[in-house]
């Protein structure tokens, strides 16, 4: 059959009109909050996936149930069933692939076509996967189930499906199954992770052979067996290979497009940037030894390197980010151990908020609480000595769960009278 008579006659039209209007109401509020960078555009177009794959489940389920009205299976045997199927299901599939298209366009902006690289042409294959899984299954349960009754459950179940497992903190695994487990990358310094689409196209593969061959079996109860066994081996391998990854879907990018230049004259922090940061690379340098320049004359060595994690930098952000490079990352170990204390979060915000003024930013756009700030800025009016023992004598309670803060001013100007 023609594929403009399949077009005027099938779904694929009112199919197109639902996947539109999802597509619209599904995307509003949640673009533009990415990094410029196509890995993470492409990641985060996976999030408009459950629209795209019950739209087009729904509408392959309308295919096979218009089928089965007309009773196409008694018909002379001209044409086999996956041949039926495959024709049917031509626009659905065309249809499909435009959903996943339209998506990246709406996470994509204008910026990105400046940038080096191009869109994830795996991670979109993947997602195509995901929706040719969808398509298949609900022209499997279209021809089953009673009338009119496949098309409004691959929607609900397509919906479902698509959102709900990243709602679950466990199992976790389970996201890497439907193609969300990627949704929230990446970072400059991260790509999605192998394992993770490697689950969720295991998956859809699994999906669509147990269909096709229940499509293209013949009655009785032997055709059950090839298909369960095929369903139990698949659904088990993609969960074995989704299991390790938990709530990550990100791998850490190739290293070697990481490049590094001094700040001057051999002097730290080094600067290192990803090839979507090279353009601005004499910004994020002069300003990275600027702060390292005012770290030092308060008497601190700044940190031997420092990455950015946003492509265009701003002065006030690379100087808070070069300086508060010489607080680590997050809480040490035995703040994570179960029913532990740990005094130094409070520490830890007073750093944070007196390092980003000594290297000249204003307490206002500093980092922290107001509470924060204004004491960092009582330690600011303190002798330059006091303000150094301040800083090592809260960052040791930072790093060790057995150290309590002293973060009052006044110890620290009275020790420095009672030493002159």
């Amino acid at each position: 059959m023609r594929l403009a008579t399949l077009l005027r006659s099938g779904s694929a039209v009112w199919a197109a009109l639902l996947l539109i209007g999802g597509l619209l109401f599904f995307s509003t509020g949640n673009t533009g909050g990415g990094i410029e960078y196509w890995e993470s555009v492409t990641a985060q177009s996976t999030g408009l996936l459950g629209v795209i794959s019950a739209v087009c489940g729904a509408g392959a389920a309308w295919e096979a149930t218009r089928l089965k009205r007309g009773a196409v299976s008694t018909w002379a045997p001209s044409r086999g069933p996956l041949r039926i199927a495959a024709e049917q299901l031509a626009p659905m599939a065309l249809l499909g692939l435009a959903g996943v298209l339209i998506s990246l366009a709406i996470f994509s902006d204008a910026a990105l076509l400046d940038i080096p690289g191009r869109p994830n042409l795996t991670v979109l294959a993947v997602g195509y996967s995901v929706v040719l899984s969808h398509i298949a299954l609900g022209f499997l349960l279209g021809g089953v189930l009673p009338r009119l009754l496949g098309p409004p459950l691959m929607l609900i179940l397509g919906y479902f499906w698509g959102f709900w497992p990243a709602a679950l903190a466990e199992p976790a695994w389970l996201r890497h199954l439907n193609g969300q487990g990627i949704g929230e990358c990446c970072r400059l310094d991260q790509v999605p992770a192998p394992r993770s689409l490697g689950a969720t196209a295991l998956f859809s593969a699994t999906v669509i052979t147990v269909a096709l061959i229940l499509i293209a079996a013949r009655q009785g109860k032997a055709r059950l067996v090839l298909p369960m066994a095929v369903a139990v081996t698949g659904v088990a391998a993609s969960i074995a290979v989704a299991f390790p990854l938990g709530l990550d879907g990100e791998h850490n990018r190739d290293q070697s497009l990481l490049r590094c230049s001094g700040s001057g004259s051999g002097s730290a922090p080094q600067v290192c940037l990803w090839p979507e940061q090279y353009e601005h690379e004499d910004d994020f340098v002069r300003w990275s030894k600027e702060a390292g320049d005012k770290l030092r004359k308060a008497g601190l060595t700044p940190v031997e390197r420092v990455e950015f994690s946003w492509r265009v930098p701003d002065r006030e952000t690379v100087l808070i980010v070069t300086a508060t490079s010489l607080l680590p990352s997050g809480p040490p170990a035995c703040a994570l151990e179960p029913g532990e204390t740990y005094p130094g979060s409070e520490a830890a915000s007073a750093l944070d908020a007196w390092l980003a003024q000594v290297v000249g930013v204003e307490p206002a756009a500093s980092s922290g609480s107001d509470e924060a700030a204004q004491l960092a800025q009582k330690v600011r009016a303190m002798p330059a000595e006091a303000q150094k023992a301040w800083f090592q004598r809260n960052l040791r309670s930072v790093l060790d769960c057995s150290q309590k803060p002293e973060l009052s001013p006044s110890s620290y100007t009275r020790a420095a009278r009672a030493g002159s």
